[in-house]
């Protein structure tokens, strides 16, 4: 059954956390329990045997005992340094997860609801008659049985509830001659596909009487029952082809292998020549911070080993049972309330002075969460303030162009349509600056290019606009080696 968690978190709390840590089922104690026992068990015992057998009362050379010692130092020093480099263990992990939450996450979403189908249905098939009534009763029915069929194969949990058809047709799903039909097709092969067969053969003899209510509504039926047994198929894939199992093999080795070699390399290791004494603190500050990282390392590739199969039987895997009662029971429901809604009346919130209307519970901390904008707040002028405004014509200015950045004006507007010339020519356009003279000393106020009004001239008649670069063209080849006020001059003057 799933672990519903969410009430307990349902404000931001100090206490959150214990609350958390202090459950059971489904948690990381449950998952890592086991195995953190016997690695505890045998670093205990390891470490017992090394300080008490291994370590020599006096060293002799030749000794097997004092050589066995120094190869446990040796071994454990040189793990303790290397294991992280030959053993990527988090990246490992990180990606590993990764994908398998993504899995999960796609399998949730494919589990299939009925409620769509239920209300399409009474949607569609809009007749009283007694047979119409029974074809939507029917088609939730069938579409169940297709669930259930598909269940019976992925997951567990529904085996053990159907083993066979007879506890199907027992529960209510199947009937005898449907059973008959179902038996009558040879087929070597899954027979998913006919509950939604028949289905279809429903639909079309509903809507050969009548029934439906138009072409469209066929369609819409149609789709939804095809998402429905598109949602079956996924989970069909996702079981019929898992994750490369030599993936999870690697990952599961790896996690292993790296804390079995933390047997040796997080031991206390004594060398009786450097004089120092026993250290109790380092027996238990080391083993402490291993038990730490194994918890989190192992609780985490727990996670991973629980989301492989959501469809088991671990806690935290999906209630297939559940939603089996829960499609047929209120699928039938909706159809059976075709036709009925409560008698109209006018609703209180007609009133234009209605306000909202909350339990006084709630609102003796309440806050306010209006959705606003972050600036709204902001006062820049007063509402009854005269704000000025000016219009502003976007000009060339020239005290920002310089020879060896800008490319000539003549590429700019040798090629191409009035309508890309157009587009080019507004790349120039920059904050109005103080106008400049010429080279020549004289004025360019009265010389100056209106772009948009030539370009809109130039577009409508081919005349101008042959006028219009012809005399662009004419512009020097070498108007790049022109200082910028030269070029301003140029321009204008075209």
């Amino acid at each position: 059954m799933t672990v519903s968690y969410n009430s307990e978190i349902s404000s931001v709390s100090s206490f959150n956390f214990l609350r958390l840590m202090c459950r059971w089922r489904g948690s990381i104690w449950k998952s890592v329990l086991s195995e953190l026992m016997m690695w505890i068990t045998s670093y205990i015992s390891l470490a017992l045997f090394y300080h008490l057998v291994l370590f020599p009362k006096r060293f002799d050379e030749d000794n097997m005992v004092v050589k066995l010692f120094r190869w446990f130092n040796d071994g454990g020093t040189y793990f303790g340094k290397e294991l992280h480099n030959y053993i990527p263990l988090t990246f490992m992990l990180a990606f590993f997860v990764s994908i398998i939450v993504a899995r999960w996450r796609h399998m949730f979403a494919n589990l299939g609801f009925i409620e769509s189908i239920a209300l399409t249905i009474n949607a569609t098939i809009v007749s009283n008659a007694e047979e119409a009534f029974l074809i939507r009763r029917n088609l939730i029915r069938y579409v169940c049985l297709a669930q259930v069929m598909v269940y019976r194969d992925i997951s567990i949990r529904v085996r053990r509830r159907f083993p066979n058809m007879d506890s199907v047709k027992k529960a209510g799903f199947l009937f005898d001659n449907e059973e008959e039909m179902l038996n009558a097709i040879d087929l070597d092969y899954n027979k998913y596909w006919v509950p939604i067969n028949w289905c279809v053969t429903l639909l079309n003899k509903a809507n050969e009487k009548g029934y439906i209510i138009s072409a469209p509504a066929l369609c819409a039926l149609h789709k939804e029952i095809k998402d429905f047994r598109g949602s079956l198929a996924t989970l069909c894939n996702y079981d019929w082809c898992p994750i490369p199992i030599a993936y999870p093999q690697v990952v599961f080795f790896a996690v292993r292998i790296y804390f079995l070699f933390c047997l040796f390399s997080r031991q206390y290791i004594r060398n009786p020549n450097d004089g120092k004494e026993f250290e109790v603190i380092q027996m238990i500050v080391r083993p402490i911070l291993t038990i730490i990282e194994f918890i989190c390392i192992l609780g985490w590739m727990k996670v991973a080993e629980a989301l492989l199969n959501p469809l088991g039987e671990d806690d935290d895997d999906f209630e297939t049972n559940f939603l089996i009662d829960k499609n047929i029971f209120t699928g039938m429901r909706i159809v059976d309330c075709f036709g009925q809604a409560p008698p109209l009346a006018q609703d209180m919130f007609s009133d234009p002075g209605a306000l909202p209307i909350y339990s006084e519970e709630s609102q003796r901390n309440y806050q306010s969460g209006a959705l606003v904008g972050s600036v709204s707040h902001v006062t820049l002028a007063q509402t009854d303030e005269n704000i000025h405004m000016v219009p502003l014509s976007p000009r060339l200015s020239s005290g920002d162009i310089h020879g060896h950045d800008r490319p000539s004006v003549r590429r700019r507007f040798k090629f191409g349509t009035a309508s890309q010339a157009g587009s080019r020519a507004s790349s120039f356009r920059e904050h109005r600056l103080p106008r400049q003279d010429t080279i020549e000393g004289e004025n360019n106020d009265g010389l100056e290019l209106d772009y948009e009004k030539n370009l809109e001239e130039a577009a409508g008649s081919p005349t101008r606009n042959a006028v219009f670069f012809s005399n662009l063209s004419q512009i020097s080849e070498n108007d790049e080696d022109c200082p910028a006020t030269a070029k301003t001059s140029v321009v204008s003057r075209v």
